[in-house]
């Protein structure tokens, strides 16, 4: 069936029957539910994927889109047309048992965040009356932050690997097959800090070499943030644009496509390095290492060689250093040479006179 809302906007929805008469039926429940919500006021029924699309449409621009549309695809399939008004906390949970059968509970708990916000957003910007089943839920906990890091000696190793791939027979890869950005990228990330999304779509007209500064314009939070270079990260973005001089002066992106492919041609952004990061990991023999993985390395590092973690959160770009705390377990011979600077001893002398002062030595 297809009808206009007393809003004005037109809707269009299953009647999920293949009955003609009983779908009859159902049209003339539904004009009559119009007819009271126009007349006498009464708040109308309202559905689980019309809420989902008003909410996926206002967020088209989001640059997190994908990923709520693909959180959306999931919660689509379980909750299906329902009606909102009957949506209770354990619906809530039964679909985190559900999906908790096949995802990490990390995964859950995002899903159940556009949930959420798509309740939230149906309340405040639509104004329905509907209740958000999510506030009072039982949702998986939220995982320990997981800290996974490599020395210099493995990170020197990796880069090598990417820019020396092997095979699956271990033979190395014919130098036409072989792409500079992995190990270009590797060596930027562990030198700068950033993240894998804001290094891929850092163009050239952001990097300045003369304040050895970089302008991040895709960053979590969305605001331009700066990062400093340091000689090393200098040293790879010098040889970066002395490569795309001589092969595609025309790009803007420090990590492009240095030849046509199907579906990018030469010039374009790299949009994702996962396989060759792989693949790089694979041939030293380090495990259980992601690309995120080196932004971590790059915070522990400086933990470890004194960095305070205020220092280090300022150049993660933590909005708290609260978020950086997770880094606190690298530097425990900072904490006893804290505490050693105090460099006193304490001794109370105790008196037989209850009224005169305790004395306290400082020796």
């Amino acid at each position: 069936m297809s009808y206009q809302e007393p809003s004005g906007r037109q809707v269009r929805r299953s009647l999920k029957t293949r009955n003609k008469q009983i779908a009859k039926q159902l049209i003339a429940k539904l004009e009559l539910e119009i007819h009271e919500e126009v007349v006498f006021g009464k708040e109308p029924k309202r559905y689980f994927k019309e809420m989902l699309a008003n909410y996926l449409e206002a967020k088209q621009q989001s640059k997190d889109f994908e990923r709520l549309r693909h959180a959306a695809k999931h919660l689509a399939a379980f909750f299906d047309d329902r009606e909102l008004g009957k949506l209770r906390e354990k619906d809530v949970e039964k679909y985190c048992r559900s999906r908790g059968n096949t995802v990490k509970a990390g995964t859950v708990r995002r899903e159940v965040g556009v949930l959420s916000a798509a309740f939230n957003h149906a309340i405040i910007k639509h104004h329905w009356v509907i209740q958000n089943p999510c506030t009072k839920a039982s949702i998986p906990r939220k995982p320990k932050s997981r800290v996974r890091w490599i020395t210099v000696a493995e990170a020197s190793q990796l880069i090598a690997a990417a820019r020396s791939p092997l095979d699956q027979q271990g033979q190395p890869l014919p130098a036409r097959n072989v792409s500079t950005a992995p190990a270009d990228f590797i060596e930027l990330a562990l030198n700068t800090g950033c993240r894998k999304s804001e290094l891929l779509s850092l163009k050239w007209e952001h990097v300045d070499f003369s304040t050895r500064l970089l302008r991040l314009e895709e960053t979590k939070s969305g605001d331009w943030q700066t990062v400093p270079i340091n000689e090393a990260a200098r040293q790879v973005l010098k040889r970066r644009l002395a490569f795309r001089a001589t092969l595609c002066p025309s790009s803007p992106y420090v990590f492009f496509h240095e030849k046509n492919r199907p579906g990018a041609k030469l010039g374009d952004r790299i949009q994702n390095l996962r396989r060759s990061f792989a693949r790089a990991c694979v041939q030293v023999g380090i495990t259980n290492f992601t690309i995120h993985d080196l932004r971590h390395t790059f915070a522990s590092w400086l933990v470890m060689n004194g960095t305070t973690l205020f220092e280090v959160s300022k150049l993660l770009r933590h909005s708290s250093v609260t978020m950086t705390e997770i880094y606190a377990h690298l530097a425990p011979d900072q904490l006893h040479d804290a505490v050693g600077k105090l460099g006193f001893t304490a001794q109370f002398q105790h008196s037989d006179d209850d009224k005169k002062n305790v004395a306290l030595k400082m020796v």
